[in-house]
């Protein structure tokens, strides 16, 4: 795992470094992206320095989606966008260049150009073989069990 010491966002929790503060509890903190792809484009990071989603313990990822939904809807209130891009990028394939987990909220308005995706679809793609390949084990859950 990166040294939190250099990450970037790291140092933005930690107040080191200047942000456009949004909104921050005990486990998130979201902030305006420096380089926004539309206005009101905020930053959700967990506190705690966690590489990506891959890596991310089932309680962060929650906190996560909990300050995500209540980031979107105060730009909602607030911007009144037409719409809302969420997105997360998990490895270097996917477009992630800051080594600590985020999501972006990005408010949109008709007309505003579109979401970037992978084009050309897959030719090779059996959907079948895809839900072989995924569905889950006897031992699998969405949901983390508490013992006792």
């Amino acid at each position: 795992m990166p040294d939190p010491t250099s990450c970037l966002f790291c140092r933005l929790v930690a107040g080191e470094l200047p942000a456009h503060l949004v909104a921050a509890d005990e486990y998130c903190v979201a902030f305006l992206d420096t380089s926004p792809a539309a206005r009101g484009h905020t930053l959700v990071v967990p506190r705690r320095h966690v590489t990506d989603l891959w890596t991310a313990d089932p309680e962060t990822a929650a906190a996560l989606g909990r300050s995500c939904a209540t980031v979107a809807r105060r730009i909602r209130e607030r911007l009144e966008p037409d719409g809302l891009t969420m997105r997360q990028n998990t490895g270097e394939a996917s477009g992630q260049n800051v080594f600590h987990l985020h999501v972006h909220l990005v408010p949109r308005w008709h007309g505003d150009g579109n979401v970037g995706w992978p084009w050309p679809p897959p030719s090779e793609h059996d959907p079948d073989e895809v839900l072989r390949l995924l569905q889950p084990e006897p031992s699998d859950s969405l949901i983390p069990r508490t013992p006792g």
